[in-house]
């Protein structure tokens, strides 16, 4: 009797994001593609943790933040995608990479834990 061959793992939805011309946003690039796993932060961002830390010397903080805007966690060694628009952003080191050009639908409607395949996008 033949054996019935489990299905291929669906692969998880894209999103690029265009960085900036920054040190910290080189160490990013390096490692895209990247699939990572955002957990919700209470609707206005999601966060995600890398495989390795990035440095952020020299970085310029955060006092704002537009959605789709991608930011290094200095303090967690994370990404954080915010889904809204803000301001007063705590001082955790927060450091901009650059903002999402595809997926932040795919985030905003997630809800729970979301897998992405981050890439690298280009600025519009």
């Amino acid at each position: 009797m033949p054996t019935l061959a489990p299905a291929g793992a669906v692969p998880p939805p894209q999103a690029s994001v265009a960085l900036d011309d920054s040190a910290t946003a080189a160490q990013i690039a390096a490692l895209l593609p990247l699939t990572v796993t955002f957990h919700d932060r209470m609707g206005t961002a999601a966060l995600a943790q890398l495989p390795t830390p990035l440095p952020a010397d020299h970085a310029a903080p955060m006092n704002e933040y537009r959605a789709g805007d991608v930011a290094y966690v200095t303090a967690e060694q994370s990404i954080v995608v915010f889904l809204t628009d803000g301001s007063a952003v705590p001082d955790h080191g927060l450091t901009l990479l650059g903002h999402l050009t595809t997926g932040l639908d795919e985030l905003v409607d997630c809800g729970r834990d979301c897998t992405l395949e981050l890439t690298l996008g280009s600025r519009t």
